[in-house]
């Protein structure tokens, strides 16, 4: 069924604030294991700030509705793999490599993950134009990995294996969520939760109690930006873009975010750019500008899965509590 203008508007709208707040999360992620919060403790803020922002709505669905379209063991794999995989490996690198790394690695490498998930899971075909933007970007990632071997004294290299880890968890959580027809407002609520639920108990057990050594103001502010903005908003317009775009698209058009992170990272974080980080960023930008245009791709030939042409999520949007 075709897309209203309407739609194509949200869509749009909604790719913009991923793009600023994906940008956004690599600097002040970057900016925070660099300063006096642990990678464990800012996982933490992530989960516990998230999910207190969505019990409220959990709680106020009828009793039988809360897992809305998801099953239990359907909202572990995403928690798993959009929650705590994604962020696990995300602020490993973090504390490791520069931003400018992370926003080519991350973002960078997300397209080109997300298009090999979807080739296998979804039987989505790869475009001949979205080939030639995902050459680009992994030729800017290319790019990015020749500067990390000039970095290896530092340990940057380790960081950097981080990233595309982080991707590839972020791609299967974005290609189950289109397999499975999980509607938005279901995602929002119910990943956050779970990821806490099931970070809480480890966190409890081998904490070294870096929160109290933080200020209240902090551990506010870092936990409004990463469990609210980055963490529940980030992920309510991501799964609306992928319902008008798909999945591919989509990570395609995030690819714009390291271009202002790897910027904004010179007078935030004082960290130069290179030359080959400066060639790798418009490498990734230019595969980005190729790869979303044009019409979407259509399954590949053979075997179909059969959901592969899912609903559009926002279908589902009377589950609103």
């Amino acid at each position: 069924m075709p897309l209203t203008v309407r739609e194509l508007r949200i869509g749009v709208a909604c790719a913009i604030a991923v793009i600023l707040i994906w940008a956004s999360f690599i600097i002040f992620s970057r900016m925070g294991v660099r300063g006096l919060i642990d990678v464990f403790d800012l996982a933490f803020l992530r989960f516990a700030f998230g999910a207190v922002a969505v019990l409220p709505f959990i709680l106020a669905r009828p009793a039988g509705r809360r897992l809305g379209s998801l099953s239990a063991s359907r909202l572990v794999v995403l928690a798993c793999f959009g929650a705590l995989g994604f962020t696990g490996f995300a602020f490993a690198g973090f504390a490791r490599a520069p931003a400018a790394h992370a926003a080519v690695l991350m973002p960078g490498t997300l397209p080109f993950a997300t298009a090999l998930v979807a080739l296998c899971v979804l039987g989505e075909r790869i475009s001949g134009r979205k080939a030639l933007g995902l050459a680009a970007i992994l030729a800017g990632v290319a790019l990015m990995a020749l500067q990390s071997l000039a970095d290896a004294g530092a340990r940057t290299w380790l960081g950097d294996i981080m990233f595309p880890l982080a991707s590839l968890n972020w791609a299967i959580f974005t290609v189950l969520m289109r397999k499975w027809r999980i509607n938005a407002i279901d995602a929002t609520l119910l990943v956050p939760l779970t990821a806490f639920l099931l970070y809480a108990p480890v966190y409890w057990m081998f904490s070294t109690g870096g929160l109290a050594k933080l200020s209240w103001a902090t551990i506010i502010a870092t936990g409004f930006f990463q469990g609210i903005i980055a963490f529940v908003v980030s992920m309510w317009a991501f799964t609306r873009v992928v319902d008008v775009f798909g999945p591919v698209r989509t990570t395609m058009m995030t690819a714009v975010a390291p271009a202002l992170a790897a910027l904004a990272a010179v007078p935030l974080l004082g960290e130069p750019l290179s030359l080959l980080v400066v060639m790798g960023l418009c490498a990734v930008t230019a595969g980005m500008i190729i790869g979303v245009g044009g019409p979407p791709a259509g399954p590949a030939a053979g075997p179909q899965w059969p959901d592969a042409g899912a609903a559009p999520i926002h279908a589902k949007m009377r589950d609103i509590p």
